[in-house]
């Protein structure tokens, strides 16, 4: 008997579980033929989704770029000192400070440590320098108490108290019939006069109700107005002053830099030097405190640091894209070893302008501070940066602020009444005259304009360089574009010209403007690309789908032919068998 051999590559089950016998009657392989058909007419969804495939990668590519680019520009904005800026390094503060003895102190004395007496918080609007301070005085609050009394859980009125209202601190305190010395003290504590009540008990017949004012100094000293008999029953006042005076109110009173005898009613004293909150520990009249305030110089290293982090980050990005402009000297690199990013005109457009931040001199700067090379950022042979932490160490150490202004927007003016508030990106580094033509008797301003030479636009006149508004002055033409200038004349007043505005714009101000506009949340131009490849692609999609449904209805239309077919050639074959019997038969009979 000859072996058989059972052919199931045209089994089949379909999608609703019925099983599909391809070729049963014509040995004719239709599923295979069907497969064929069908893989023809998907060919443009296959090109499709390969479309989809590299708009995908192409997205997660401006992503990633952005992300990167998104480290740059944060690195920028701390170095950029942008006017009203929260996040400006440059402004970033310390305190230091030493004790000696006093001109006049006792010979031998020792002053305490300045931490002892003092604690500072530096703001951003300190200004650098040294301030000398003396406390002579700590504020204190006002603290009294009660004549002794016999219980502290006894009603008031059975130990003989009067009982009623009486007024502490503009607010209303009653004493009940049932009311304890405690009950007294919660309510006292409840009533918002700003007071603390305690009880105090020597002993179990002997019990004090202490009464401290919750602010230090003299103007918040205990107010007993109204219901005397009340307060002067529990030996609170005596003919409604304060009987019995535990601590006396006392202002603070410090001397700073040689002027003398400065009040506060607080030991928090912000209002004397400017940025600077003194929060006094300790009065010590016979020690002199030097505080010293400068630039915080490990923070802008830091953050120095970041930025060059941050470039290089974005340097080894576009290395990694493989791009011709980056290729070894046969330049022989295969398609498929680029980075899906290796021709992109973004890309190019970026590494150009980071080129151009490593590159940039500023001319105006004083020598050993024009460019990143000169406070010790090299370009290295790879085009990434290099920090030499002795140059930079040195440069920020002998002019931190020239160092800002390599890094930062500045600008100066010949008028403090002219300040200038805001730039963009269109405004350019350079020096410009403003001329101002007066102020109505709101201190409006009435007219301005902005000059490239001086001598120009006297009288102030409109002339189309600059608009305002109420006293704010926008620049609108030349290379000061985008100034914002705020005036503050007063009333009434005349013509002033020739304001010189210097405005210079550091390497992190020139660059800001356009890696954020790459990488800004949402509405960056990289974040705008990839939405628009993934909006592409849910249309693509679309189309993927559409094909594929008219396949599936092209699918079942063959196989219902082949299906025909098949059962035809079944019945056929039936028939063929049928007639081949009765001939045999026939033939049988015959003999």
């Amino acid at each position: 008997m000859a072996n058989s051999i059972l052919n199931t590559s045209g089994i089949t089950t379909d999608a609703s579980g019925k099983v599909r016998i391809s070729g049963l009657s014509s040995s004719i392989d239709s599923k295979a033929i069907i497969d064929a058909q069908i893989q023809a007419k998907r060919q443009p969804a296959v090109q499709i989704e390969t479309k989809i495939t590299k708009n995908t990668e192409l997205a997660n590519a401006y992503k990633e770029l952005k992300t990167k680019t998104g480290s740059l520009t944060t690195s920028l904005n701390a170095l950029r000192s942008a006017p009203g800026s929260t996040v400006d390094v440059f402004n970033t503060k310390l305190a230091s400070g030493t004790t000696a003895a006093a001109s006049g102190a006792p010979s031998g004395y020792t002053p305490s440590g300045i931490d002892s007496l003092l604690l500072t918080s530096i703001g951003s609007t300190a200004q650098t320098g040294t301030q000398s301070i003396r406390i002579t005085q700590l504020a204190q609050a006002q603290q009294v108490r009660s004549d002794s009394i016999g219980s502290s859980t006894a009603s008031l009125a059975s130990l003989g108290f009067t009982t009623g209202t009486f007024s502490l601190g503009g607010q209303t305190v009653t004493i009940s019939a049932t009311d304890t010395l405690q009950d007294l003290r919660a309510n006292i504590n409840a009533a918002g006069a700003g007071v603390t009540a305690t009880v105090v008990s020597a002993s179990a017949t002997e019990n004090y109700l202490v009464l401290t004012s919750s602010q230090t100094g003299t103007a918040n000293t205990l107010n007993f107005a109204g219901g005397n008999a009340v307060s002067n029953g529990l030996g609170l006042t005596l003919a409604g002053v304060v009987k019995t005076e535990l601590v006396q109110a006392k202002d603070a009173i410090i001397n700073v830099n040689g002027i003398t005898g400065i009040t506060r009613s607080s030991n928090t004293i912000d209002d004397v030097l400017t940025g600077i909150t003194l929060n006094l520990l300790k009065a010590e009249p016979n020690t002199d405190i030097t505080l010293k305030i400068e630039p915080d110089l490990n923070s802008i290293k830091t953050a120095i640091g970041d930025f060059v982090e941050a470039y290089n980050s974005l340097r080894d990005y576009f290395a990694a894209q493989r791009t011709a402009s980056d290729r070894n000297g046969d330049g022989e690199v295969a398609d498929d070893e680029l980075g899906v990013l290796a021709y992109d005109q973004r890309l190019r457009d970026i590494m150009s302008r980071l080129s151009e931040v490593a590159t940039t001199s500023l001319s105006g700067n004083a020598d050993g501070f024009r460019s990143l090379g000169q406070i010790g950022i090299t370009l290295e042979s790879d085009y990434k940066l290099k920090v030499n932490d002795a140059t930079l160490d040195s440069r920020l150490l002998a002019n931190v602020g020239e160092i800002k202004k390599l890094f930062g927007f500045s600008a100066t003016s010949t008028d403090s009444r002219a300040t200038v508030l805001s730039r963009t990106a269109a405004t350019q580094t350079g020096t410009y005259y403003l001329n101002v033509g007066g102020t109505d008797s709101s201190s409006n301003l009435l007219s301005a304009n902005i000059q490239n030479t001086a001598g120009v636009g006297t009288g102030g006149a409109d002339n189309g360089t600059a608009s305002v508004a109420g006293q704010q002055i926008s620049t609108l033409t030349g290379n000061a574009t985008g100034l914002g200038i705020f005036f503050n004349g007063g009333a009434s007043l005349g013509a002033v010209d020739g304001i010189t505005l210097t405005v210079s714009r550091g390497i992190a101000d020139q660059f800001y403007d356009f890696f954020n506009d790459q990488s800004l949340t949402s509405v960056g131009a990289l974040d705008i690309a990839s939405s628009t490849l993934l909006n592409t692609n849910t249309d693509l999609q679309a189309r993927i789908d559409d094909i594929d449904d008219r396949l599936v209805f092209l699918r079942a239309s063959l196989e219902a032919r082949f299906t025909t077919m098949e059962t035809a050639l079944a019945q056929l074959e039936t028939l063929r068998s049928t007639i081949d019997s009765y001939f045999n038969a026939n033939n049988s009979s015959g003999n």
